[in-house]
């Protein structure tokens, strides 16, 4: 099994939910309103900083993880090639091992 911890703005979100579920990935928990900083700069939700993110954190069987993975991938590179300048996509896509015990 491997758990999926994909950091993205708010305003991807329902992208990324389709991408997940064309994919066979019907169940994971989504974190809203997610503050911090990173690559692409802070994320407050202030009026200064008015960006937010989120979380979608899933625990997967590992094919099914490793196929939402290279979909996830292939999502990214296509908002890459969008971009007209070297502005960072604001998403994070990190993958672990994970047991479940109860």
């Amino acid at each position: 099994m491997k758990t999926l911890l994909i950091v993205a703005r708010e305003s991807m979100l329902s992208d990324l939910e389709e991408v997940l579920q064309s994919n066979g990935i019907t169940a994971y928990t989504i974190i809203t309103h997610v503050m911090g900083k990173g690559v692409t700069g802070r994320v407050l939700g202030t009026f200064l900083n008015p960006d937010i993110n989120d979380i979608i954190f899933a625990v997967l069987p590992s094919d099914q993880a490793d196929r939402a993975i290279s979909a996830l991938k292939t999502f990214h590179a296509r908002h890459k090639n969008f971009s007209h300048d070297d502005t960072p996509i604001p998403l994070k896509v990190f993958s672990f091992p994970c047991e479940e015990e109860i």
